[in-house]
């Protein structure tokens, strides 16, 4: 006698799940000034970036993440992870994902994220990439005041690149600009542009800086940087 098997404990061969993306670990690195090493705020610096997850060519296939989920999970974590840790110093400079200025659910999204960590928006400063700022020209001052109406403060990271220009709305807009000092020697960062946010207010935050070369950074308008080091 021949038995049939039944539909419902027929094999169907599935897709497998895509894994979750993995999540950025943060470290917090103190921004003091150089004039006197008083604090001046936190920088919570991601080992990855969400470009890094969307890099083609990648074998282990995972879960999509957009830029507006990935920067609320970062703002959250490092909310959270900030009061485990006791640290006092605000504002905490977080980075924007480049994406973020064209996904118009990212503001949202961050002010979902202090929400849910319990924290408010003014701690948080959102810095963004100058390519996307440029890129996006007068669109992008407008995306940015999404953010600034939530409460958050703003900022531009120009380590890798400084071509918005500092006129009037940016730097009513930027209350600091992230530069990395190793581009200075071969005039890569517009010297005459840091001269124009710094006498406007803009707080210059050097990477790669040394102790030893507060006074000289002084005269360019440099006033803060992140973990300073000594003489290497």
């Amino acid at each position: 006698m021949t038995y049939a098997r039944p539909s419902h404990l027929r094999l169907v061969a599935s897709e497998p799940k895509p894994v979750p993306a993995r999540q950025p670990r943060l470290r917090f690195r103190p921004v003091v000034s150089l004039s006197d090493g008083s604090p001046f705020g936190l920088d919570a610096e991601a080992d990855i970036a969400f470009e890094d997850t969307e890099r083609p060519g990648r074998t282990c296939p995972h879960e999509p993440v957009s830029a507006a989920t990935w920067l609320g999970d970062l703002i959250e974590r490092a909310c959270r992870l900030a009061r485990g840790a006791e640290t006092s110093e605000r504002p905490m400079s977080i980075l924007a994902p480049m994406a973020a200025l064209s996904d118009q659910d990212a503001p949202l999204a961050a002010e979902a994220a202090v929400q849910r960590a319990g924290a408010l928006a003014q701690e948080i400063r959102i810095d963004f990439c100058d390519a996307s700022v440029f890129g996006l020209e007068d669109l992008a001052m407008d995306r940015i005041d999404a953010f600034r109406r939530r409460g958050f403060r703003t900022g531009l990271d120009a380590r890798r690149s400084w071509r918005t220009p500092m006129g009037a709305r940016a730097r009513m807009t930027f209350e600091a600009v992230r530069i990395d000092l190793t581009r200075l020697a071969g005039d890569e960062i517009p010297v005459s542009r840091m001269a124009v946010a710094s006498a406007g207010g803009v707080a210059l935050i050097a990477h790669q800086a040394l102790w030893r070369e507060a006074e000289a950074l002084a005269e360019l308008g440099v006033a803060y940087a992140v973990c300073p080091r000594a003489d290497s």
